[in-house]
């Protein structure tokens, strides 16, 4: 039953302990993996910061424990007036930080946090008025452009005193009441003048490509037409060719698809023509005096009849 109720004793004591160590009390610490702790021999550091999460030990009463969030930290800057163009822009942006040298933050900043805070905000301050005041008006409005990196001055003076910025961003941005109609008709005129720009060069462009469609078009109808003459020049030839040997091989035949072909083209629907009954012309028109007419007179020469030309 002793046993028994010092063993008890004994879990109550180590478990008290353990909480105190929790809370930084006792000779035992128990250290958190989102903390630091530094060790203080009667107030000044007399061995490194304490980083990995476990427990360790102090000596009570002439040794203490410094905590210090190592966790991302989340900084609301106040909104700052930054002149760009002319105007005065509203800015409200925020950072986000961590302590990176926990030895080197407790000796920057006495209050640690709140100091650093008050130091943080005050250089990011002009940081980013440095850098939106090169932004065009336009891309600031529109929240084209974010901030995405720092200056190596800042974040090497904020690293010195054991501070590490991770990232700096743009939440609002507006222009003053008084400012804002003003601002809208400067952007509302850039927009026209750039519209006005693009047609003027769209314009120009089509101008340049009808002149160059249109040569191109005069080139191939040239080139068409000399080509068409010199096809309809060869056909020319191969049928006067044609109706040579044809006339050679049967002048009578010859002579009467020439007279038919003249009969077709002049005897039409609704015609007159007004010539002796016996004029050549109407040869083929009567059977009689055809067959009672001898070959030469039946074929006709040159001189007598046109249509054989």
């Amino acid at each position: 039953m002793k046993l028994l109720l010092g063993l008890l004793v004994s879990t109550a004591c180590a478990a008290g302990v353990l909480w105190a160590g929790h809370f930084g009390y006792g000779p035992v610490v128990i250290v958190n993996q989102w903390e630091y702790k530094i060790p203080l021999l009667l107030g000044t550091p007399w061995r490194k910061p304490i980083s990995e999460p476990g427990i360790t030990f102090r000596w009570p009463l002439i040794e203490t424990m410094v905590t210090i969030d190592k966790r991302l930290k989340y900084l609301d800057a106040r909104p700052a007036e930054v002149p760009i163009e002319s105007e005065v822009m509203i800015v409200d942006y925020f950072a986000i930080w961590r302590i990176s040298d926990p030895l080197q933050f407790r000796r920057s900043f006495p209050g640690l946090e709140r100091d650093a805070s008050t130091v943080i905000q005050r250089r990011l301050q002009s940081e980013v008025g440095a850098k939106i005041s090169k932004m065009a008006l336009e891309q600031l409005l529109g929240r084209s452009q974010v901030l995405t990196a720092l200056s190596d001055e800042v974040r090497q003076s904020m690293s010195a005193k054991g501070v590490e910025i991770l990232d700096v961003r743009i939440n609002r941005t507006e222009l003053p009441e008084r400012a804002e109609q003003s601002a809208y008709e400067q952007m509302r005129e850039q927009r026209h003048a750039k519209s006005r720009e693009l047609r003027a060069r769209g314009e120009r462009e089509a101008r340049e490509i009808r002149a160059k469609a249109g040569r191109e078009a005069q080139t191939l109808l040239a080139q068409a037409r000399s080509k068409a003459e010199i096809v309809r020049g060869e056909g020319d030839g191969k049928a006067a060719a044609i109706y040579a040997q044809s006339y050679q091989k049967a002048p009578e035949f010859y002579a009467f698809l020439r007279s038919l072909e003249a009969y077709r083209k002049t005897l039409g629907t609704h015609s007159t023509l007004v010539a002796p009954p016996d004029h050549t012309f109407f040869r083929y028109l009567d059977p009689d005096r055809l067959l009672s007419s001898p070959p030469a007179e039946r074929v006709g020469s040159s001189e007598d009849n046109p249509l054989s030309q």
